[in-house]
C-alpha cells in the first residue's frame, strides 16, 4: 500500500496529482449542514465521507444554532446569531469566533467553501490568513428565482451578477455541477477559472434490482396492469419544471396509444393546478399523482415505471435524469444539456421538442420492447459517470492539484522577491 505524503513532501519530491497518496487537509465550509437537510447538506456529507475514504483529513466549518462556538467531531460550529430568518441555516454577525485560533493551528492545506454568503467570510479570511488556496463550489442556480419571484429577467440579472462576482472574488477556481451552470456564471462575467464537476450520486438504491412480483403488486395498488406502458415524471411540481406540457402531451399520446399511462411523483405548489388539468383533460384513470414521496423511497417509484419523461428546460444539473439512468430507464427529455452528454448519441434516451414529437417517440418505443430494455442497460452503464465513488476521485485530484499548484506559485513568487 502506498504510504501518505506531506503537502511539503509531496511538492519538494515534485509529486504530480496522478502519483502516490496525497494526503491533504482540507477545511469544508458550508451553511447548510446536519441536522439540517438540504441539497448542500447532502453533497457536504458525501464529500466528507469520500475524501476521508481516499485518505485527507477533512474538517467542517458552519454556523452554530448557539451564540457560543463548538468544535466535535470535526466540526466547527462558529457562533450563530439569536436571529435566524432562515430555516435551514444561521446567521452570524461576528467573524471573530475563538475557534479560529485552532483552526489556523490545524493548518489547513485547501478551504472548499460551499456557499457564497455566510460562511464565505470565514472561507476567505481563512485562506488569506493561511496563504492557502480556496476553492469554491457555486452550487445555486440563480436565474431560476427571478421566475419565482417575478423580477424582471435583465435587473435580477444584472443585480445578482455584481454580487455574485464580489462574492467569489477571492476564489482561486470555481467549480460548477453542469455546462448550464457554468454558463451562467460566465453570462455574470466571472473572471474566476471555472471547471464543470457534476455533484455525485449515491447511485446504489437506484440500481438494486426489484422483483417481478413486488413490481406488479406495487404497480396494482397504483392503478397500472402488468401490460401497460408506464411514463414516470419525478420532480417538485413548480412551474419551472413545467410538468403541464408533460400532460399535454401526454393527452395527445393517450388518443393514439390507450396502453400509456402517466405517473407523476412529487408535491409542490402546482400540485392543484395540474390535478385540474388531468380532469379537465379527462384523464383522471390514465394519470397518477403520489404527492410529496420520502427521498428513501423515491428509488421505489423508479422500478415501476418503463419510461423517464420530463418537459424541464432548465435544469442545473438533472438529478432525477441520472437517478432515473441508475434505474435502467430510457430518457424522454426535451434537453439534456444539463447532462454534459448526448443521450440520443449514446442511444440512452430521445429528445423531443413538442407534443408532437413527444408522441412520435414514445410511438417508437412502444413497437421496441427488446430495444428499451437494451437502452435502459446502456443508461444504467452511463449513469456511472455521476457515482459518488468517480466525483470523489476527481474532487481530490482537483483539491490536491490546486493546493500544488497555489504552494508552487507561491514559492516562485518568494524567489522572484528575493532576487
Amino acid at each position: 500500500m502506498a504510504s501518505r505524503v506531506s503537502l511539503h513532501q509531496a511538492y519538494c519530491a515534485g509529486y504530480s496529482t496522478e502519483q502516490g497518496a496525497l494526503s491533504v487537509r482540507i477545511l469544508i465550509t458550508t451553511d447548510f449542514y446536519l441536522p439540517h437537510i438540504t441539497g448542500v447538506t447532502t453533497v457536504v456529507v458525501n464529500e466528507r465521507t469520500m475524501l476521508s475514504h481516499l485518505g485527507h483529513e477533512i474538517r467542517i466549518l458552519t454556523i452554530s444554532k448557539s451564540t457560543v462556538g463548538t468544535y466535535a467531531d470535526g466540526v466547527y460550529a462558529m457562533k450563530g446569531s439569536a436571529i435566524q430568518p432562515f430555516r435551514d441555516s444561521q446567521l452570524t454577525f461576528s467573524y471573530n469566533d475563538p475557534l479560529l485560533e485552532d483552526i489556523y493551528q490545524w493548518k489547513a492545506e485547501v478551504v472548499h467553501s460551499n456557499n457564497e454568503f455566510i460562511t464565505m467570510e470565514y472561507a476567505r479570511r481563512i485562506a488569506k490568513e493561511l496563504k492557502i488556496p480556496l476553492v469554491h463550489t457555486c452550487h445555486t442556480d440563480f436565474t431560476r428565482y427571478d421566475a419565482e419571484q417575478r423580477i424582471r429577467h435583465t435587473l435580477y440579472d444584472a443585480m445578482i451578477a455584481q454580487v455574485v462576482r464580489r462574492r467569489v472574488r477571492d476564489c482561486d477556481i470555481l467549480i460548477s455541477p453542469s455546462l448550464f451552470h457554468k454558463n451562467m456564471l460566465e453570462r455574470y462575467r466571472i473572471k474566476n477559472p471555472i471547471l464543470v464537476l457534476p455533484s455525485g450520486i449515491d447511485l446504489q438504491r437506484f440500481a438494486q434490482p426489484i422483483v417481478k412480483e413486488e413490481r406488479d403488486r406495487r404497480r396494482l395498488e397504483l392503478g397500472f396492469n402488468e401490460d401497460e406502458f408506464v411514463l414516470i415524471s419525478v420532480c417538485r411540481l413548480v412551474a419551472e419544471k413545467r410538468v403541464e406540457q408533460t400532460i399535454d402531451s401526454f393527452f395527445l399520446l393517450s388518443l393514439l396509444e390507450p396502453k400509456a399511462r402517466l405517473l407523476i411523483v412529487g408535491g409542490g405548489p402546482k400540485e392543484d393546478a395540474l390535478k385540474k388539468q388531468v380532469q379537465d383533460l379527462g384523464l383522471d384513470s390514465l394519470v397518477v399523482f403520489t404527492g410529496a414521496v420520502a427521498a428513501s423511497e423515491v428509488h421505489i417509484y423508479y422500478k415501476l415505471a418503463d419510461l423517464f419523461v420530463s418537459s424541464s428546460i432548465r435544469e442545473s444539473q438533472g438529478l432525477g435524469f441520472v437517478e432515473a439512468m441508475a434505474s435502467s430507464l430510457v430518457l424522454l427529455l426535451q434537453e439534456d444539456y444539463s447532462l454534459g452528454l448526448c443521450i440520443e448519441e449514446l442511444d440512452i434516451g430521445r429528445l423531443y421538442d413538442d407534443a408532437h414529437s413527444f408522441v412520435m417517440a414514445v410511438s417508437s418505443l412502444l413497437e421496441k420492447p427488446q430495444k428499451v430494455k437494451e437502452m435502459g442497460e446502456k443508461a444504467k452503464e452511463v449513469s456511472k459517470r455521476f457515482s459518488l465513488e468517480n466525483w470523489g476521485e476527481k474532487l481530490s485530484g482537483l483539491l490536491k492539484k490546486s493546493t500544488l499548484d497555489f504552494c508552487y506559485e507561491q514559492h516562485h513568487r518568494r524567489h522572484d522577491d528575493q532576487r
